[in-house]
């Protein structure tokens, strides 16, 4: 049966802290970018959560080579594990980006991006813990919820896009501003990805 075996918490454990991880990420990632001030410290924080998420990967993939019989397909837990990675390197990117671009001050667009993505991360903790209650009702409403999100993040990227052709002065600040738009975006349609596997999921085994 599906999530009876002690060593599925194994699984299940890792997947949420995985999502803790995130969920600190978008934390610091948000407190970047209130100021930007301190950028390069905040890339650093953020290097080390993608650092931990890599370990938390590898422990997926340590436990499914050693389990003979896994709660769920193989190919489910591993790519519910990469696809929470993906989101993650996302973000560490973004950050990374805002040092080595120059990005010396925030605009309302990044704030709102920051916002965004940080509710996103909130719900798919919330998802993952549902998984391991294997509470599927409630992830079916978060998966809801996140695409309400990647929607608003379509959105976004738009506005944001559009506002800096509205009156261009300099070139590579454009350049560079669309650049982070577009992979802030991108962002959150990492974790729309990861909440159609979650949603897939849930139809196999509920």
């Amino acid at each position: 049966m599906f999530f009876n075996r002690s060593k599925d918490s194994v699984f299940y454990h890792t997947l949420v802290e995985a999502a803790g991880n995130i969920v600190e990420a978008m934390q610091l990632f948000r407190q970047n970018v209130e100021t930007l001030e301190h950028k390069e410290a905040y890339a650093e924080k953020l290097k080390d959560l993608e650092n931990k998420g890599d370990e938390f990967t590898h422990i997926i993939l340590r436990e499914l080579n050693q389990t003979f019989v896994t709660p769920m397909d193989r190919e489910d837990i591993m790519e519910l594990a990469v696809k929470l990675d993906d989101v993650l390197d996302g973000v560490e990117a973004c950050a990374s980006r805002f040092v080595y671009c120059h990005v010396e001050k925030t605009t309302p667009y990044l704030m709102q991006f920051a916002e965004l993505l940080e509710k996103v991360a909130e719900f798919l903790q919330e998802a993952f813990i549902a998984l391991e209650k294997r509470d599927f009702a409630s992830i079916q409403n978060i998966v809801v919820e996140i695409n309400l999100l990647e929607n608003q993040g379509d959105r976004l990227m738009r506005e944001s896009v559009g506002s800096l052709f509205e009156d261009p002065t300099d070139p590579i600040e454009l350049i560079k501003m669309k650049e982070l738009y577009e992979k802030l975006e991108e962002v959150t349609d990492h974790a729309e990805d990861l909440a159609d596997v979650l949603e897939s999921v849930v139809m196999k085994y509920a």
